[in-house]
């Protein structure tokens, strides 16, 4: 603090000691940062005589001597470009299709919105009333803004993003965040806080992106962002955050999915076989071919098959049948997921070319009728999902194995300690809409069982359905692509940048001809076989071995005491939401916010200090499971509701608020009926249908 004299700065002073003190004791983690924190680049500046402050940072003034005054305009000109007739037009209302409705969640999520009036043609944005959804402060300044914003508007739900930790330092000095803070108190009502301790845009873009992420579905519907002082740089990387929406959208999931997968769990414990014990053989500088069934593994399998002798070969999800298709036999096969589709793919493979030199890595939550298909398996732990912890396997799980098996199979190769990765039909994304695949694997028009034609007729339609955009190709050029193909890249792309900030030294190059994967040098044909030295088939023998020698025999795990756990939490889960539907009215937008922002706090609160009664990784396991199709609620509530004009609101939220209480009455029965049943798995209606086949009777 500058250019002051003692009277003057006392009130500043105290207005400090009374911020920590808040802090303190309602946001701890603010407190134990900013309680001896000493600004070294930015001041605050007080003036005598003046009634307005300032701030320097570096040197330079910020507000020329006007904070108050310059935060007031700045509020008034937000509050005149967003009036409450002016709808916000941001990303489309899900419309549901007749194929939405085949399993227990995602028929109640459909039918929530049967009485909705807009439609593709009709819809023509979001009308938020006389309230603001969602405000995102992108920079606190002094802070001043903020205390006058949400002084003057009635804002439900608020984010308040600094990138610089010493500009939010200066704000304990200028405005009372107690004050401000209670303005969020009533229910559905919040106010967070996301500083970044790294202010280099790398880290300022994945801290931003993690908490909008969070604030799912109020963004990226409903979500303005306040620009304070202009800052280009920060709204660049908002904005820019936004072509990873496909990413949020990919990763949400539903109960119905994650049901599926948890049952796959129960029955593989039973199985037992050996799980992989990451990190534990010395790095290796041996190349290794991660194999997936791009369009452009047909164009470059000849120079993969003259390098053969030389390579280790792990093949990924439906890479498999494209490899042997080309002759080419893999020494690994990676799996991810779930489905019983994935059983029938690898029986047709097996009953073709045969599996039984080939050895699996699958998830623990993979169909249980798919291990025994291969003398050889072992599961593997993701980190990206809570089962590994749940099971008591954290110290095994794996970072980067999701979301599709050309992910996992890189981080599995990591986790081998290979160094030196080739990356075969990893497009995501393809130049012909006709050719998506190679033509060899289960979608290409040259696999032709009766299994794969039947399976291209009957996913046709879902796969032409998804939307499709542009991104950028390798070697200049561009391709077609999809939200789970987009989010597989950039899932790629921030592993690498992971391993590298791990001050790892390796190698991932890219040979193949789809999408441009920073992080991977692109190679063509030729200069990937030219610098490949040979290894013998004693050292390629040995390393594989080494491998499979590295696995550990399955533990024993009590399966009905840890899932009667987690069919508790959901049942107690559910009677809250429950509580506060029935403790709610519904009878207009602000209603409709503001109920739906309680469910999403509630939803969201897990972990210590959270109230539930259960334990830690039973809540996350709870939140896992639940999390997706409770937020396709919320996302279908919120988008259809702010979409309607008065007149054909309460018609629609009535609708909404019975569908959403019958799903959650009959969610507790439904889940310990599937999940607590003791049925062999060729048996169970879970494990022998697909997820897109109609609800199994249980």
């Amino acid at each position: 603090m500058s250019g002051t004299d003692e009277d003057a700065s006392l009130p500043f002073i105290r207005r400090k000691l009374k911020n920590l003190a808040y802090f303190q004791k309602y946001r701890p983690e603010i407190y134990q940062y900013f309680a001896n924190f000493e600004p070294q680049h930015c001041e605050l500046v007080l003036t005598p005589g003046r009634d307005d402050v300032d701030l320097l940072d570096s040197g330079r003034s910020v507000y020329r001597h006007l904070a108050r005054e310059y935060s007031e305009s700045e509020v008034q000109k937000f509050l005149e470009n967003n009036p409450p007739e002016k709808p916000i037009v941001t990303m489309r209302p899900p419309f549901h299709s007749g194929g939405d409705n085949a399993r227990f969640a995602s028929r109640f999520v459909a039918e929530s919105v049967a009485t909705s009036k807009i439609t593709p043609e009709s819809f023509r944005g979001y009308y938020r009333g006389e309230v603001l959804p969602s405000v995102v402060f992108l920079g606190c300044g002094l802070g001043y803004h903020i205390e006058y914003l949400t002084a003057q508007a009635d804002v439900i739900d608020a984010v308040v993003f600094e990138p610089d930790a010493e500009r939010f330092a200066l704000t304990l000095f200028t405005v009372d965040w107690e004050e401000i803070c209670k303005r969020f108190r009533g229910k559905g009502r919040a106010i967070s806080f996301c500083i970044a301790t790294d202010a280099s845009e790398e880290n300022v873009r994945r801290v931003l992106g993690k908490k909008m992420a969070e604030i799912v579905p109020l963004y990226p519907f409903f979500s303005w962002y306040y620009n304070h002082l202009a800052n280009v740089e920060l709204y660049r990387i908002a904005k820019d955050l936004e072509k990873d929406l496909p990413v949020v959208g990919a990763n949400w999931g539903n109960y119905d999915f994650e049901l599926r997968g948890l049952r796959n769990v129960f029955h593989n414990l039973r199985l037992g076989g050996r799980h992989i014990r990451p990190f534990e053989l010395e790095e290796s500088n041996i190349p290794v071919a991660v194999v997936g069934s791009g369009p452009s593994i047909d164009n470059r399998i000849e120079g993969l098959k003259a390098c053969r002798d030389k390579l280790i070969v792990i093949s990924a999800g439906t890479g498999l049948r494209a490899l042997l298709n080309h002759g080419v036999r893999p020494d690994f096969h990676v799996e991810l997921d779930a489905d019983y589709m994935i059983y029938e793919m690898l029986t047709d493979i097996d009953e073709q070319f045969g599996l039984h030199d080939i050895t699996l890595l699958s998830t623990i939550s993979v169909n249980p009728l798919v291990p025994p298909l291969f003398e050889d398996f072992c599961f593997y732990f993701s980190s990206e999902y809570y089962i590994p912890a749940f099971l008591g396997f954290n110290d095994y799980a794996i970072p980067g194995c999701s979301p599709t098996c050309t992910n996992a199979a890189l981080a599995l190769a990591f986790a081998y300690g290979f160094r030196n990765i080739f990356l075969f039909g990893t497009d995501y994304g393809y130049q012909d809409k006709s050719q998506h695949h190679s033509r060899f694997s289960v979608y290409g028009q040259e696999s032709k069982t009766e299994f794969a034609t039947s399976f291209r007729k009957d996913t046709a339609s879902e796969t032409e359905a998804r939307p499709k955009f542009e991104t950028e190709g390798v070697n200049g050029t561009t391709v077609i692509t999809q939200g789970d193909y987009f989010s597989a890249k950039r899932a790629a792309e921030r592993y690498l940048e992971d391993r590298d900030k791990q001050g790892l030294t390796f190698s991932v190059r890219n040979c193949s001809d789809g999408a441009l994967i920073n992080g991977a040098e692109w190679l063509s044909e030729a200069d990937f076989i030219e610098p490949l030295t040979a290894i013998s088939e004693a050292e390629r023998s040995g390393i594989i071995a080494s491998v499979k020698e590295s696995a550990e025999s399955m533990p024993f795990i009590d399966r009905d005491q840890i899932f009667a756990a987690v069919a508790k939490e959901v049942k107690e889960t559910a009677r809250e939401f429950l509580l506060t539907l029935r403790g709610s009215r519904l009878s207009g937008l602000k209603d409709l916010i503001i109920v739906c922002n309680q469910i999403r706090d509630y939803l969201n609160r897990v972990g210590p200090g959270s109230g539930r009664r259960s334990q830690v990784i039973v809540q996350m396991m709870g939140w896992q499971i639940l999390k997706g199709s409770v937020q396709r609620f919320l996302q279908t509530g919120l988008c259809h509701g702010l979409a309607h004009r008065d007149e054909d609101l309460q018609d629609f939220l009535d609708h909404w608020g019975q569908t959403f209480k019958e799903f959650l009455e009959q969610l507790p029965d439904h889940f310990s009926s599937v999940m607590l049943a003791d049925l062999r798995p060729e048996e169970d209606p879970w494990v022998i249908h697909r997820l897109m086949n109609a609800e199994p009777d249980k």
